[in-house]
């Protein structure tokens, strides 16, 4: 399965509403920061895309001259009207069209899209680490209790599916509530050609999210820290199979679950 990490970026986000990170230069170094981490503790190829015309090609030379890296940046960051989530979703779009490693692969590969300036510490685990049965028409992501909200900070699904998304993008408007990370919910709950499952492995985010300025701090990785994440994973993806019809595991699959469920739930009391 050939992955790419698309890193959506802006650098300058010159007045766009909703963003409490608006320093250029601190957000800079945070995405020169970010796009060094994966070059030098990663092996996929890189896709970096900036909507507010700032280049910072000149940082990634040698990475670009072997194909490992792709520094894009365009003049998108007009639609203020809108927010940023818009915004993220014409990254994603331009990339698509742009990106010649995105191209190279005849739109057979899976995207792992994470916001630009986080650093996902554990991001191969992450990766290729997976539940039973979890296939290339797989959508992995997190999602909040009631399936409202998918998390937009890591993405991994198929390029067709982000195609699909992005047919949904003029949904999207912060001014009315309606956010990214409701049209990718609804993108997710409305498909019949894709399948959701959450991260096998939680994914270890650090950095500074540019909604808020909350700082993601790394956790201990410890064995009660695993095991409540896949319990709380396993209970998501069973009770996320009841509510939608489209997505199914099949009962073969939906009953190993619950018994790796109560396995850990008893492993857990061992532990306590």
């Amino acid at each position: 399965m050939n992955y790419i990490l698309l890193l959506t970026g802006c650098i300058n986000p010159d007045g766009m509403p909703f963003t409490s990170v608006t320093n250029s230069a601190v957000r800079r170094v945070q995405y020169i920061q970010s796009i060094n981490y994966y070059i030098y503790y990663t092996n996929f190829p890189i896709v970096f895309v900036d909507n507010s015309n700032t280049d910072i090609s000149d940082y990634f030379k040698p990475a670009i001259y072997s194909n490992r890296v792709e520094i894009l940046t365009f003049c998108g960051n007009n639609n203020k009207q809108r927010g940023k989530g818009y915004g993220e979703a014409e990254i994603i779009g331009y990339a698509f069209k742009n990106s010649q490693i995105i191209k190279s692969t005849n739109s057979l590969c899976t995207i792992v899209k994470i916001t630009g300036r986080l650093i996902v510490k554990n991001i191969t685990d992450t990766i290729n680490k997976r539940f039973y049965f979890q296939g290339k028409n797989s959508i992995v992501v997190s999602f909040n209790s009631d399936f409202t909200l998918a998390d937009s900070r890591v993405i991994i699904a198929p390029y067709s599916f982000f195609i699909t998304f992005l047919e949904n993008k003029e949904q999207i408007n912060d001014f009315n509530n309606k956010y990214f990370e409701h049209v990718l919910s609804d993108s997710i709950k409305q498909s019949k050609s894709f399948c959701f499952f959450p991260f096998f492995v939680e994914p270890q985010i650090t950095g500074q999210s540019g909604s808020t300025g909350e700082n993601y701090l790394p956790y201990e990785n410890n064995y009660k820290r695993r095991i409540n994440y896949l319990i709380h994973s396993i209970t998501l993806l069973l009770r996320y199979n009841k509510l939608n019809p489209y997505n199914t595991i099949g009962t073969l699959t939906k009953s190993i679950y619950t018994v790796f469920l109560l396995y850990l739930k008893f492993i857990k009391k061992i532990l306590a």
